[in-house]
């Protein structure tokens, strides 16, 4: 228990530290760019980013899963993920390079120009997110919350030395966020030659189980990647640049309440998925809940008394008309990342199509809610659409996990311990040794 309690502790600093990191940037590129340029930036990673997402095909859940139940050598785990990173590197460059153009073309020749020149990271981001769950399930947390590290830390500096030149454009930030890929991605293949000293192979029906049980993951994984970014993807088209600046900056805000759920889920889904069925599993995934509900609440609250000087202070006056719907997606943040929580859980439990489903449904209210908030409200619209899209999944979510444990939603989410409980210093089958 000892051990579970030092990875869940590294894994908390580690989040920590990226969320602190990425209001650094945040407050770079604000400083540097103003809301216009910062909303240009923002369209340009994230039509990208969307793509090599949606084509990583939930492939690093199947790695992580089959590694932590060690159905598969990981030389063969390992050769047959290789497999599916040359097909997707290929088909999502393709795919990307072909749409950019069509979705950025109002933005301008130059965003085009650096939105096709990003989607040069594609193969590295899918080698660093497949060794990380490789690393993951391998319970090697050391190096994987280093890797997470990294990436971050290198964008910061390379942003904070072009800041200091004053010569941070937004093509400057582009290479910037491109650099640390290629960098970070070496460093993966470096860490994934010490996990696997033997020479790698396919195995077609290892392949075909990973590819399904990525899908019905992907299901949650792409439903969930449009609720938090449809909201950010639609202001890119309809609304103008300044407005995306605005509300990046809000959404930047949620950071540090999301580092909590992240941060339980990455020690949680390899954990819940060694232990066997049972009251100790329950009992576990209780804690976990507790936990991160308390947590994500504790650094909330405080953020959104003191929005408008976090704003002005950091940011600039020029962000001040973020103020109300930074406060909103920070109530919204809190329910979101108890529920990206719960998702892990499921998987764990090899149920990852529940989460999906949630996921849709939730998905569905986003679409709904931004047509009739977003020509009304604007950007707060997009604020109150993710809000009621994140309860729904959250409610839905509860309820399959509840399932899943044998256990009623009431008792599920219930603060205090169940009387069959396992106590805090027994350690539950599976833990970390």
């Amino acid at each position: 228990m000892k051990a579970l309690h030092g990875a869940l502790a590294g894994s908390f600093a580690t989040s920590g530290a990226i969320q602190g990191l990425n209001v650094i940037t945040g407050v770079l590129l604000a400083r540097n760019l103003g809301p216009s340029g910062r909303g240009e930036l923002a369209a340009i990673l994230l039509w990208p980013g969307l793509f090599v997402t949606l084509g990583s095909l939930g492939v690093g859940d199947a790695v992580a899963y089959h590694t932590a139940r060690r159905t598969a050598p990981v030389r063969t785990i390992v050769g047959t993920a290789a497999a599916f990173w040359i097909v997707q590197t290929a088909v999502v460059t393709a795919l990307g390079a072909a749409l950019v153009p069509l979705l950025l073309g109002h933005y301008g020749r130059d965003a085009t120009y650096f939105a096709l020149l990003y989607l040069a990271y594609t193969p590295f981001f899918l080698a660093i997110v497949y060794v990380m769950s490789l690393l993951q399930g391998l319970r090697r947390f050391g190096a994987f919350q280093a890797l997470r590290l990294s990436l971050i830390i290198l964008t910061v500096a390379g942003l904070a030395l072009f800041a200091t030149l004053a010569k941070l454009r937004v093509g400057v930030a582009v290479a910037v966020y491109l650099g640390a890929y290629v960098v970070v991605g070496a460093a993966a293949l470096v860490l994934l030659r010490r996990a696997c000293t033997q020479r790698p192979t396919f195995d077609r029906k290892l392949a075909r189980e990973l590819f399904g049980f990525a899908v019905r993951s992907h299901t949650s994984n792409v439903s969930s990647i449009f609720n938090e970014r449809l909201d950010q993807l639609v202001i890119s088209v309809f609304l103008a640049p300044v407005q995306l600046g605005l509300y990046v900056i809000a959404v930047t805000l949620t950071s540090l309440t999301s580092l909590v759920g992240q941060s339980v889920s990455m020690i949680a889904l390899p954990v819940v998925a060694a232990e066997q069925p049972g009251p100790a599993r329950a009992a576990m995934v209780r804690r976990y809940v507790r936990l991160t509900i308390l947590g994500a609440t504790a650094l909330t609250v405080p953020m959104i008394v003191f929005t408008p000087t976090v704003i002005g202070v950091f940011f600039g006056h020029a962000f001040a008309p973020a103020v109300t719907v930074t406060r909103v997606l920070l109530v919204a943040g809190v329910v979101l990342t108890s529920t990206r929580l719960v998702q892990s859980v499921l998987k764990a439990a090899g149920r990852p199509l529940d989460a999906g489903i949630s996921e849709f449904v939730a998905l569905g209210v986003t679409l709904a809610s931004l047509a009739i908030l977003l020509p009304w409200l604007g950007i707060l619209g997009a604020g109150i659409a993710s809000l009621l899209a994140y309860s729904v999944s959250g409610v839905w979510t509860a309820r399959r996990a509840a399932s899943a444990l044998g256990l009623s939603s009431v008792r599920f989410l219930a603060f205090a311990p169940a009387p069959d409980d396992v106590p805090e210093d027994v350690a539950p089958r599976g833990s970390v040794p």
